[in-house]
């Protein structure tokens, strides 16, 4: 076997480097590339949020009924700020794209 033939790797494509083109098809464009989302504390706290509805509901029923009605509330108040924060910051990164 000369040098030019070299034995085909496994990881490689059987596609030979002269048949790609740097032209795209009609009608094709090269996509935009993807933006990820800031990271972010509204993910935790609403998670936060639904921890606390599940533990007032669990722990209310064997206890008064003002433990429900604290613990499930404060969970649903933050579950609220969080969900309201998280989609008002996911809005606000993507305004140019609705422009």
């Amino acid at each position: 076997m000369s040098d030019n033939e070299k034995m085909p790797s496994e990881f490689q494509s059987p596609v030979k480097s002269e048949q790609y083109t740097s032209e795209l098809p009609e009608g094709w464009h090269k996509p935009k590339p993807e933006v990820l989302p800031k990271p972010g504390y509204w993910p935790f706290l609403l998670a936060l949020g639904i921890a606390f509805i599940l533990w007032g509901l669990a722990v209310g029923f064997n206890e008064v009924f003002s433990t429900i009605v604290i613990v499930s509330g404060l969970g649903l108040i933050l579950f609220i700020v969080a969900l309201a924060g998280w989609i008002g910051d996911l809005r606000d990164e993507r305004k140019h794209e609705n422009e």
